[in-house]
Protein backbone atom coordinates (compact mmCIF):
# COMPACT_ATOMS: atom_id res chain seq x y z
CA UNK A 1 0.00 0.00 0.00
CA UNK A 2 1.21 3.47 -0.90
CA UNK A 3 2.44 5.44 2.11
CA UNK A 4 4.93 8.31 2.27
CA UNK A 5 5.82 11.46 4.18
CA UNK A 6 7.19 14.66 2.68
CA UNK A 7 8.91 17.47 4.59
CA UNK A 8 10.31 20.85 3.50
CA UNK A 9 11.70 23.89 5.34
CA UNK A 10 10.31 27.41 5.43
CA UNK A 11 12.68 30.30 4.71
CA UNK A 12 14.09 33.58 6.00
CA UNK A 13 14.91 36.26 3.42
CA UNK A 14 18.11 38.28 3.74
CA UNK A 15 17.70 40.52 0.70
CA UNK A 16 15.80 40.97 -2.54
CA UNK A 17 12.30 39.92 -1.58
CA UNK A 18 9.54 41.23 -3.90
CA UNK A 19 12.09 41.33 -6.72
CA UNK A 20 11.36 37.63 -7.23
CA UNK A 21 7.85 38.42 -8.53
CA UNK A 22 7.84 37.88 -12.31
CA UNK A 23 8.27 40.04 -14.34
CA UNK A 24 9.38 42.77 -11.91
CA UNK A 25 12.97 41.54 -12.00
CA UNK A 26 13.03 41.78 -15.78
CA UNK A 27 12.44 45.54 -15.77
CA UNK A 28 15.10 46.22 -13.12
CA UNK A 29 18.77 46.82 -13.85
CA UNK A 30 19.95 45.23 -10.59
CA UNK A 31 18.31 42.12 -9.17
CA UNK A 32 18.95 39.17 -6.89
CA UNK A 33 17.27 37.44 -3.96
CA UNK A 34 19.04 35.83 -1.01
CA UNK A 35 17.40 33.51 1.51
CA UNK A 36 18.02 30.47 3.66
CA UNK A 37 15.82 27.61 4.80
CA UNK A 38 14.95 27.14 8.47
CA UNK A 39 13.84 24.06 10.35
CA UNK A 40 10.20 25.09 10.81
CA UNK A 41 9.12 22.39 8.38
CA UNK A 42 5.85 21.73 6.64
CA UNK A 43 4.87 18.06 6.54
CA UNK A 44 2.52 16.01 4.39
CA UNK A 45 1.52 12.44 5.26
CA UNK A 46 0.01 10.69 2.25
CA UNK A 47 -1.51 7.19 2.17
CA UNK A 48 -3.66 5.27 -0.24
CA UNK A 49 -7.34 5.26 0.79
CA UNK A 50 -9.96 2.59 0.16
CA UNK A 51 -13.42 3.09 -1.27
CA UNK A 52 -12.68 5.83 -3.79
CA UNK A 53 -13.02 8.60 -1.18
CA UNK A 54 -10.34 11.23 -0.59
CA UNK A 55 -9.80 12.26 3.03
CA UNK A 56 -8.09 15.63 3.43
CA UNK A 57 -7.03 17.20 6.72
CA UNK A 58 -5.21 20.39 7.66
CA UNK A 59 -4.12 19.96 11.26
CA UNK A 60 -3.17 23.64 11.51
CA UNK A 61 -6.57 24.87 10.36
CA UNK A 62 -8.45 22.14 12.20
CA UNK A 63 -10.34 21.34 8.99
CA UNK A 64 -11.24 18.00 7.38
CA UNK A 65 -12.89 17.10 4.08
CA UNK A 66 -13.99 13.82 2.50
CA UNK A 67 -15.32 13.18 -0.98
CA UNK A 68 -14.52 11.78 -4.40
CA UNK A 69 -11.79 13.27 -6.60
CA UNK A 70 -14.09 15.76 -8.33
CA UNK A 71 -15.33 17.06 -4.98
CA UNK A 72 -11.84 17.08 -3.48
CA UNK A 73 -10.51 19.16 -6.37
CA UNK A 74 -13.18 21.83 -5.91
CA UNK A 75 -13.46 21.82 -2.13
CA UNK A 76 -13.35 25.23 -0.48
CA UNK A 77 -12.34 24.06 2.99
CA UNK A 78 -8.74 23.26 2.05
CA UNK A 79 -8.47 24.75 -1.47
CA UNK A 80 -4.68 24.45 -1.81
CA UNK A 81 -4.88 20.67 -1.56
CA UNK A 82 -7.76 20.62 -4.02
CA UNK A 83 -5.97 22.73 -6.61
CA UNK A 84 -2.81 20.62 -6.41
CA UNK A 85 -4.88 17.44 -6.78
CA UNK A 86 -6.43 19.04 -9.86
CA UNK A 87 -3.00 19.81 -11.29
CA UNK A 88 -1.34 16.46 -10.56
CA UNK A 89 -3.74 13.61 -9.74
CA UNK A 90 -5.55 11.59 -12.43
CA UNK A 91 -8.96 9.94 -12.31
CA UNK A 92 -7.48 6.48 -12.81
CA UNK A 93 -5.23 6.78 -9.74
CA UNK A 94 -6.34 5.60 -6.29
CA UNK A 95 -7.96 7.79 -3.66
CA UNK A 96 -5.72 9.28 -0.99
CA UNK A 97 -5.69 10.31 2.63
CA UNK A 98 -3.67 13.54 2.92
CA UNK A 99 -2.80 15.12 6.26
CA UNK A 100 -0.85 18.39 6.36
CA UNK A 101 0.86 20.11 9.28
CA UNK A 102 3.30 22.98 9.73
CA UNK A 103 5.60 24.20 12.49
CA UNK A 104 5.52 27.81 11.28
CA UNK A 105 2.79 30.09 12.72
CA UNK A 106 0.18 31.30 10.24
CA UNK A 107 1.07 34.67 8.73
CA UNK A 108 4.68 34.39 9.91
CA UNK A 109 6.29 35.82 6.77
CA UNK A 110 8.33 32.65 6.31
CA UNK A 111 6.65 31.49 3.11
CA UNK A 112 4.66 28.86 4.99
CA UNK A 113 1.84 28.40 2.47
CA UNK A 114 4.31 28.14 -0.41
CA UNK A 115 6.40 25.69 1.59
CA UNK A 116 3.30 23.56 2.19
CA UNK A 117 2.52 23.71 -1.52
CA UNK A 118 6.04 22.46 -2.35
CA UNK A 119 5.74 19.67 0.21
CA UNK A 120 2.36 18.48 -1.09
CA UNK A 121 3.36 18.87 -4.73
CA UNK A 122 6.50 16.81 -4.14
CA UNK A 123 4.48 14.12 -2.31
CA UNK A 124 1.85 13.88 -5.07
CA UNK A 125 4.42 13.72 -7.86
CA UNK A 126 6.37 11.01 -6.04
CA UNK A 127 3.20 9.03 -5.29
CA UNK A 128 2.13 9.20 -8.94
CA UNK A 129 5.62 8.13 -10.08
CA UNK A 130 5.56 5.11 -7.78
CA UNK A 131 2.10 4.02 -8.89
CA UNK A 132 3.10 4.37 -12.55
CA UNK A 133 6.40 2.60 -11.77
CA UNK A 134 8.38 5.26 -13.55
CA UNK A 135 12.09 5.87 -13.00
CA UNK A 136 12.99 8.87 -10.82
CA UNK A 137 13.49 12.04 -12.85
CA UNK A 138 16.51 14.31 -12.64
CA UNK A 139 16.46 16.31 -9.37
CA UNK A 140 16.95 19.66 -11.13
CA UNK A 141 14.09 18.95 -13.53
CA UNK A 142 11.90 17.87 -10.62
CA UNK A 143 12.69 21.07 -8.71
CA UNK A 144 11.78 23.21 -11.71
CA UNK A 145 8.50 21.34 -12.20
CA UNK A 146 7.58 21.71 -8.52
CA UNK A 147 8.34 25.44 -8.47
CA UNK A 148 6.37 26.12 -11.67
CA UNK A 149 3.40 24.01 -10.58
CA UNK A 150 3.22 25.62 -7.15
CA UNK A 151 3.58 29.11 -8.58
CA UNK A 152 0.74 28.52 -11.04
CA UNK A 153 -1.53 26.94 -8.43
CA UNK A 154 -0.94 29.61 -5.79
CA UNK A 155 -1.51 32.41 -8.30
CA UNK A 156 -4.90 30.88 -9.02
CA UNK A 157 -5.59 30.51 -5.31
CA UNK A 158 -4.72 34.06 -4.22
CA UNK A 159 -5.59 35.83 -7.52
CA UNK A 160 -2.30 37.70 -7.41
CA UNK A 161 1.25 37.30 -8.74
CA UNK A 162 3.51 34.94 -6.80
CA UNK A 163 7.22 35.24 -6.20
CA UNK A 164 9.47 32.22 -6.47
CA UNK A 165 11.90 32.59 -3.57
CA UNK A 166 9.59 30.79 -1.11
CA UNK A 167 9.45 27.73 -3.34
CA UNK A 168 13.22 27.56 -3.78
CA UNK A 169 13.76 27.96 -0.05
CA UNK A 170 11.50 24.94 0.48
CA UNK A 171 12.90 22.86 -2.38
CA UNK A 172 16.55 23.48 -1.55
CA UNK A 173 16.79 24.58 2.10
CA UNK A 174 20.35 25.68 2.95
CA UNK A 175 21.38 29.16 1.67
CA UNK A 176 20.17 30.32 -1.75
CA UNK A 177 21.35 33.06 -4.08
CA UNK A 178 18.77 33.58 -6.83
CA UNK A 179 19.54 35.61 -9.95
CA UNK A 180 17.35 36.42 -12.93
CA UNK A 181 19.19 36.60 -16.27
CA UNK A 182 16.84 36.84 -19.28
CA UNK A 183 15.54 33.47 -20.38
CA UNK A 184 16.52 31.56 -17.27
CA UNK A 185 16.55 31.49 -13.50
CA UNK A 186 19.73 30.64 -11.63
CA UNK A 187 19.76 29.33 -8.05
CA UNK A 188 23.14 28.83 -6.36
CA UNK A 189 22.85 26.87 -3.10
CA UNK A 190 25.47 26.62 -0.38
CA UNK A 191 25.62 24.84 2.98
CA UNK A 192 25.22 26.62 6.35
CA UNK A 193 28.85 25.77 7.11
CA UNK A 194 29.84 27.89 4.09
CA UNK A 195 28.61 30.99 5.96
CA UNK A 196 30.26 30.50 9.37
CA UNK A 197 28.33 31.87 12.33
CA UNK A 198 24.91 32.07 10.65
CA UNK A 199 23.31 29.22 12.57
CA UNK A 200 24.96 30.26 15.85
CA UNK A 201 23.85 33.91 15.63
CA UNK A 202 20.31 33.37 14.32
CA UNK A 203 17.31 33.85 16.62
CA UNK A 204 13.82 33.35 15.18
CA UNK A 205 11.23 35.38 17.08
CA UNK A 206 7.47 35.56 16.48
CA UNK A 207 5.99 39.00 17.13
CA UNK A 208 2.57 37.56 17.97
CA UNK A 209 0.87 39.33 15.09
CA UNK A 210 0.27 37.67 11.71
CA UNK A 211 0.42 39.40 8.34
CA UNK A 212 -0.57 38.81 4.70
CA UNK A 213 2.23 39.48 2.20
CA UNK A 214 0.08 38.97 -0.88
CA UNK A 215 -1.73 42.27 -0.22
CA UNK A 216 1.49 44.26 0.11
CA UNK A 217 3.14 42.57 -2.88
CA UNK A 218 0.10 43.18 -5.07
CA UNK A 219 0.13 46.89 -4.25
CA UNK A 220 3.81 47.12 -5.15
CA UNK A 221 3.23 45.10 -8.32
CA UNK A 222 0.48 47.48 -9.47
CA UNK A 223 2.58 50.57 -8.72
CA UNK A 224 5.52 49.17 -10.70
CA UNK A 225 3.40 48.60 -13.79
CA UNK A 226 1.61 51.91 -13.35
CA UNK A 227 5.07 53.41 -13.90
CA UNK A 228 5.90 54.64 -10.38
CA UNK A 229 9.46 55.88 -11.05
CA UNK A 230 10.29 56.47 -7.40
CA UNK A 231 9.27 52.92 -6.48
CA UNK A 232 11.22 51.42 -9.39
CA UNK A 233 14.29 53.40 -8.31
CA UNK A 234 13.96 52.01 -4.78
CA UNK A 235 13.57 48.47 -6.10
CA UNK A 236 16.76 48.94 -8.14
CA UNK A 237 18.54 50.05 -4.95
CA UNK A 238 17.18 46.96 -3.19
CA UNK A 239 18.36 44.85 -6.13
CA UNK A 240 21.84 46.34 -5.91
CA UNK A 241 21.99 45.62 -2.18
CA UNK A 242 20.76 42.08 -2.80
CA UNK A 243 23.49 41.49 -5.38
CA UNK A 244 26.09 42.69 -2.87
CA UNK A 245 24.55 40.48 -0.18
CA UNK A 246 24.72 37.49 -2.54
CA UNK A 247 28.41 38.23 -3.18
CA UNK A 248 29.10 38.39 0.56
CA UNK A 249 27.33 35.06 1.08
CA UNK A 250 29.33 33.51 -1.76
CA UNK A 251 32.51 34.77 -0.05
CA UNK A 252 31.42 33.28 3.29
CA UNK A 253 31.45 36.71 4.96
CA UNK A 254 28.57 36.75 7.43
CA UNK A 255 29.24 40.16 8.97
CA UNK A 256 29.25 41.83 5.55
CA UNK A 257 26.15 39.89 4.43
CA UNK A 258 24.25 41.03 7.55
CA UNK A 259 25.45 44.63 7.18
CA UNK A 260 24.16 44.72 3.59
CA UNK A 261 20.95 42.96 4.65
CA UNK A 262 20.48 45.73 7.22
CA UNK A 263 20.94 48.39 4.54
CA UNK A 264 18.50 46.53 2.29
CA UNK A 265 15.96 46.47 5.13
CA UNK A 266 16.20 50.25 5.52
CA UNK A 267 15.44 50.61 1.80
CA UNK A 268 12.55 48.17 2.16
CA UNK A 269 10.88 50.30 4.82
CA UNK A 270 10.23 52.86 2.06
CA UNK A 271 8.00 50.43 0.19
CA UNK A 272 5.16 50.23 2.70
CA UNK A 273 4.51 52.50 5.70
CA UNK A 274 3.19 49.62 7.80
CA UNK A 275 6.06 47.22 7.13
CA UNK A 276 7.05 47.70 10.77
CA UNK A 277 4.46 47.40 13.53
CA UNK A 278 4.33 48.51 17.14
CA UNK A 279 5.21 44.95 18.12
CA UNK A 280 8.19 44.54 15.76
CA UNK A 281 9.58 47.97 16.68
CA UNK A 282 9.38 47.07 20.36
CA UNK A 283 11.16 43.76 19.76
CA UNK A 284 13.82 45.43 17.61
CA UNK A 285 14.56 47.98 20.33
CA UNK A 286 14.71 45.35 23.07
CA UNK A 287 16.98 43.08 21.04
CA UNK A 288 19.45 45.84 20.17
CA UNK A 289 19.60 47.10 23.75
CA UNK A 290 20.50 43.55 24.79
CA UNK A 291 23.30 43.35 22.23
CA UNK A 292 21.74 42.15 18.96
CA UNK A 293 23.63 43.24 15.87
CA UNK A 294 20.66 43.30 13.51
CA UNK A 295 16.96 42.48 13.19
CA UNK A 296 14.56 42.41 10.27
CA UNK A 297 10.94 41.42 9.78
CA UNK A 298 10.59 38.38 7.53
CA UNK A 299 8.68 38.46 4.25
CA UNK A 300 6.71 41.56 3.32
CA UNK A 301 6.44 42.80 6.90
CA UNK A 302 3.45 44.09 8.78
CA UNK A 303 3.93 41.61 11.62
CA UNK A 304 4.92 37.96 11.64
CA UNK A 305 8.36 36.58 12.46
CA UNK A 306 11.57 38.53 12.94
CA UNK A 307 15.05 37.29 12.15
CA UNK A 308 17.34 38.49 14.94
CA UNK A 309 21.11 38.12 14.84
CA UNK A 310 23.31 38.26 17.93
CA UNK A 311 26.87 37.14 18.48
CA UNK A 312 27.25 34.02 20.58
CA UNK A 313 28.14 35.78 23.85
CA UNK A 314 25.02 37.98 23.64
CA UNK A 315 22.64 35.36 22.28
CA UNK A 316 21.04 34.22 25.55
CA UNK A 317 20.62 37.80 26.80
CA UNK A 318 18.97 38.86 23.53
CA UNK A 319 16.56 35.91 23.65
CA UNK A 320 15.48 36.84 27.16
CA UNK A 321 15.01 40.48 26.17
CA UNK A 322 12.81 39.42 23.26
CA UNK A 323 10.65 37.27 25.53
CA UNK A 324 10.38 40.09 28.08
CA UNK A 325 9.22 42.39 25.25
CA UNK A 326 6.42 40.00 24.27
CA UNK A 327 8.13 37.92 21.62
CA UNK A 328 8.01 34.14 21.27
CA UNK A 329 11.28 32.38 20.46
CA UNK A 330 10.72 29.67 17.87
CA UNK A 331 12.96 26.56 17.98
CA UNK A 332 14.53 26.90 14.55
CA UNK A 333 17.94 26.91 12.96
CA UNK A 334 19.31 26.95 9.42
CA UNK A 335 17.99 23.96 7.45
CA UNK A 336 20.62 21.65 6.01
CA UNK A 337 18.03 19.97 3.80
CA UNK A 338 15.39 20.89 1.28
CA UNK A 339 12.35 18.86 0.25
CA UNK A 340 12.60 15.28 1.53
CA UNK A 341 10.41 12.28 0.68
CA UNK A 342 10.43 9.55 3.31
CA UNK A 343 8.94 6.06 3.05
Amino acid sequence: MLKLTAKAPTRIDLAGGTIDLWPIHQILDQKATVNFGITLDAQVDLTEAAGGQFHLESQDLGVKFSGDLAAARTNTKIPLIGLLLGAIWRKDLPALTIVTSAKSPAGAGLGGSSCLAVTLCGALLEARRRIDREAPIDRKALETKIVQTCSDVEARLIHAPTGIQDYWGAVRGNINRITFPPGELHVATSKPADLPGLAEELIVCYSGRSRASAINNWEIFKRVFDGDKSLIATLNEIGTAAERCADAVADGNLSRALLISSLEWQLRTRLWPNIETVETKRLDSAAKKAGATFTRVCGAGGGGVMAVFAEREANAKVKQALVDAGGVILPATVAEHGLQIIG
